[in-house]
This record gives C-alpha cells, sequence and structure tokens, in this order.
C-alpha cells in the first residue's frame, strides 16, 4: 500500500491543478453540486433519519451523459429495493441467531461481489448487497427497526437518484458503454477464481459486527458498506499479484478520498459560518463540485473523488439542520478506515488468491 501513496498523491495535486469553471468537466461539477444539494434540502426538509444517503445517490447519479445517468440511477434504485425487500424477508430468521445473521451477512458480501464481476447488471448486484448489510447492521442491537431502517434507506436513494434525474436536462444525451458481462454460468468456468475474490469479501463482511464488538468501534454500518464498495472492482484479471494490487490500488484511492473529503469537512466545521444554512450548503456543493471534477479527471483516479464526496457529504450532513458537532463526523470516517484495515487483515491472513486456468 505504501508504494501507492506517492503517485497517488501526486495525482490528486494534478487534478486539483487541472480544475476549471469552463467546459463539459464543469458542468458536470455543477450538476453534480446542484444534485447533492437539492437531495440534501428535500431530505431534511422530510425529516429522513439519515439525509446524507440522499446526497450521496445524488452525487454518483451524476454521470457524463443523460443515459448513463439513467443507468445508474435505475440499477440503484433497483437494487436497493430488491436488498432491503430480501434483508426484510430473511431477518426473522436471523435477527436473534448470531451465527445466522453472519452467515447472511457473508452470503451477501460474496453474492454483491461476484454479481457486480460476471452479471449483466453489475451496480444493481453490489448496491443490493450494501443495502441487505445496512439493513443487517442497522438493526443489529434493535431488531424492530428493521423495517425502518430499510424502509428510509429506500427513500434516501430514491430521493437522491430522481434528484440527480430533474438535473439531467443540463447534461448532453449520449449511450452508455455496452460492455457483455460474463455471466453467472462463468464462475464454474474460466472465471471460477472471481469466488475466491467474493468469498473474502463475505468473510470480511461477515467479519464485521465481531470485531465492532470486541473493539467496540464506531459506525458499524460504515464498516461494513466500505468493506463491500472497496473490493467491488469492475473487472479481475486471473493474475492473483495483479488483482492484489487493483484492490489494493482502490483501497489507497479510498484512503485518500475519505481523509481528503473528511479533513476538508471538518475544516469547514470548525469555521462560524458552517452554523448558518446558506454557507453551510454553498459550502458542502463546493465540496461535491471538486469531488466531481477529480472524479472525472484524467489521471484514473476516480475513487478519489467519489470517496471525497462521500466523505465531505457524511461529515457536513449530519441531521435536520447544519451539522455543529465533530464527533458523528470523526466516528463515520473512523468506520471508513476500519473497514479497510479490516480487509487489509483479510488479504494477508490468506494471502494471494488462485491464478486463472489456461484456456483449453
Amino acid at each position: 500500500m505504501s508504494g501507492l501513496v506517492a503517485p497517488l498523491l501526486a495525482s490528486v495535486w494534478a487534478e486539483f491543478q487541472d480544475l476549471t469553471l469552463r467546459g463539459p468537466r464543469a458542468r458536470l461539477s455543477l450538476t453534480a453540486a446542484l444534485g447533492v444539494a437539492l437531495a440534501v434540502v428535500l431530505a431534511l426538509a422530510l425529516r429522513l433519519d439519515q439525509p446524507y444517503w440522499a446526497g450521496i445517490s445524488a452525487f454518483i447519479c451524476s454521470q457524463p451523459t443523460r443515459a448513463m445517468l439513467l443507468n445508474k440511477a435505475l440499477h440503484r434504485v433497483l437494487g436497493t429495493a430488491l436488498g432491503a425487500a430480501v434483508a426484510l424477508l430473511m431477518y426473522r430468521f436471523v435477527a436473534f441467531d448470531p451465527a445466522a445473521m453472519l452467515l447472511l451477512l457473508f452470503a451477501a458480501g460474496t453474492l454483491a461481489v461476484l454479481g457486480n464481476l460476471v452479471s449483466a447488471y453489475p451496480y444493481a448486484w453490489l448496491l443490493g448487497g450494501i443495502t441487505l448489510v445496512i439493513v443487517v447492521l442497522g438493526a443489529i442491537n434493535d431488531p424492530s427497526l428493521a423495517l425502518s431502517v430499510a424502509a428510509t434507506r429506500a427513500a434516501e436513494i430514491v430521493l437522491g437518484c430522481l434528484a440527480a434525474l430533474l438535473l439531467a436536462t443540463l447534461l448532453p444525451a449520449g449511450t452508455p458503454p455496452a460492455l457483455a458481462a460474463p455471466g453467472w454460468r462463468s464462475l464454474l468456468g474460466p472465471n471460477w477464481y472471481m469466488l475466491n475474490h467474493g468469498l473474502r469479501t463475505g468473510l470480511a463482511v461477515a467479519l464485521v459486527p465481531v470485531v465492532w464488538r470486541v473493539l467496540e468501534l464506531p459506525d458499524l454500518d460504515q464498516m461494513g458498506i466500505s468493506v463491500a464498495a472497496a473490493t467491488g472492482v469492475p473487472a479481475l484479471t486471473g493474475a492473483p499479484q495483479r488483482d492484489a494490487r487493483l484492490v489494493a490500488e482502490r483501497m489507497a484511492q479510498r484512503v485518500v478520498g475519505c481523509l481528503l473529503g473528511g479533513g476538508a469537512a471538518l475544516l469547514v466545521l470548525a469555521l462560524p459560518a458552517s452554523a448558518m444554512l446558506t454557507p453551510w450548503l454553498l459550502l458542502l456543493m463546493a465540496g461535491a463540485a471538486v469531488a466531481a471534477q477529480i472524479q472525472s479527471g484524467r489521471h484514473n483516479i476516480a475513487i478519489v473523488g467519489t470517496q471525497g464526496a462521500v466523505a465531505v457529504i457524511i461529515t457536513l450532513v449530519q441531521g435536520p439542520q447544519p451539522a455543529e458537532l465533530l464527533s458523528p463526523a470523526v466516528s463515520r470516517l473512523a468506520g471508513m478506515l476500519g473497514a479497510l484495515a479490516l480487509l487489509a487483515l483479510v488479504g494477508l491472513v490468506f494471502g494471494p488468491g488462485p491464478e486463472r486456468r489456461a484456456a483449453g
């Protein structure tokens, strides 16, 4: 990981030097900022439990073309709805059985990552697994909260996607790239090595509540989300060392994005003006706009931009008014970093994965 940080920081600095107020990149960042602001304001007006999820959804759904935006939003909504439904269906069987709950988390993490690799609807599978994890972990101390967690999570995601869609008129029409999905059957053939990656993710997700209870770590749901998101690579090569580097690069980008976005947002919270609605909202939009430009930049560090935006939003959006406390933000950021440490530990214990089987 250490060998990745220096060149990554150099790329981040290069992206900051490339920030612009003109052209398609600036227009996309403006759209992302407006979408985040609209989603957060609507979530606050509706008094949703975790309004930052609406802002995160609006940011992630902001895409270079309208067709890509619609595709992303549809998969996000579909995956969230199905994940919440499965979680509610299964939760009554695992609510008071720790072993069954860990098994469900293991299955959710594994299927989320495998679906992201081989399915024709990768993002829906990833979001479905993440949503199931959120519902299970969100109600781990009080099973009666499962329905509330599932409903509010779905409402926040849909609201954020709708906010992004309302601003889609600012984007030029286009067609999302069509990539052939390997299919689930490939896991029994040439892509069998992906099972190892998926099973490791499932194990790490299942270990989250165990580690959380033993070490009394903060923000349980952020840990589960970060585990699945960090390992949800769009493709694997089948070469263990190269794939390990791909995952390590994603982890490094998430850590750097988390620290940059979270650190910047914590500095914003220290400003007296952040306690007032208008300056707070403008600062939130500025963070989203900068993150969107990094995400769409030319130095191939999109995850830094995405994670930076997520960190800014969850730090600044804490409840029905401008954020005032540092402790919730620090807790959420610690949860993200704790998940990445857990993934590194699983990788260290099990070593490199199997190599792709030669054709023929």
